[in-house]
């Protein structure tokens, strides 16, 4: 039986957490956010809370309709309207940290947040993957590209971009969909913040098939046009 992709459910939130706990074991964000390792029933309890009063996340599930077990999971922020009611507000911190371990992971993720605000804020609409994971022991199914396209469709049905941060091992997929990489704005992790050599993070866009070749940046230049009526002459500006 094939692969399903649909929306978590509440009941969901501990198996989809068994995912991506699983899928980023090693990952260096979680050595920022949970130092001391993770209450796994602290954790689900206050996801739970979350997932009832968030307006603009939507978690989805890859089932494994042969076994019924979740295999993989994406988290997509959808901000489908511009202006007051997008939806984006700066996170305010991470509560459960204290002291030092609290200033470093902030530090962190204000560098990450300082970028959607500058691209996007509120001013724009857009669609912001969150999250993508895929168990270890599920890897080469496909996952990651059916989510991948679950989140697609969306942004396709709206006409609005994708922006996502990505990894050095994950950006062969967001390419492999039609993200590209962006240039003109960098995410480093420097070392005084993190205590590791500095790391620079991709950064990756995927336009709507309505921008019909525009580039991100192209785009950005030309003001965000909601129509995408940008095109690119042979020097590579931004013509009517």
């Amino acid at each position: 039986m094939p692969l399903l992709v649909l929306p978590a459910q509440v009941a969901d939130i501990e198996a989809v957490y068994d995912v991506y706990f699983a899928a980023f074991k090693d990952a260096p964000i979680n050595d920022f956010l949970y130092p001391r390792g993770v209450d796994r029933q602290a954790h689900t309890e206050g996801m739970k809370q979350w997932w009832c009063h968030d307006r603009i996340g939507y978690t989805f599930k890859c089932l494994d309709t042969d076994t019924g077990k979740i295999v993989g999971m994406a988290t997509w922020d959808i901000f489908w309207r511009s202006g007051d009611d997008n939806g984006w507000e700066r996170p305010a911190g991470i509560p459960w940290l204290e002291g030092e371990e609290k200033e470093r992971c902030e530090a962190v993720l204000n560098s990450m947040w300082d970028i959607r605000e500058k691209l996007f804020g509120k001013r724009h609409r857009y669609i912001y993957l969150s999250v993508i994971g895929v168990h270890p022991d599920q890897q080469r199914r496909g996952i990651g590209r059916l989510l991948m396209q679950s989140g697609i469709n969306i942004a396709e049905q709206l006409q609005v971009p994708i922006y996502t941060e990505s990894s050095d091992v994950g950006l062969p997929l967001y390419e492999s969909v039609g993200f590209e990489r962006l240039t003109h704005v960098r995410l480093v992790h420097k070392e005084e913040v993190t205590g590791r050599p500095d790391t620079e993070v991709p950064l990756v866009v995927k336009m709507p098939s309505t921008a019909k070749g525009v580039t991100f940046k192209q785009w950005v230049e030309k003001g965000y046009p909601e129509a995408y009526q940008a095109q690119a002459n042979g020097n590579g500006k931004v013509d009517d």
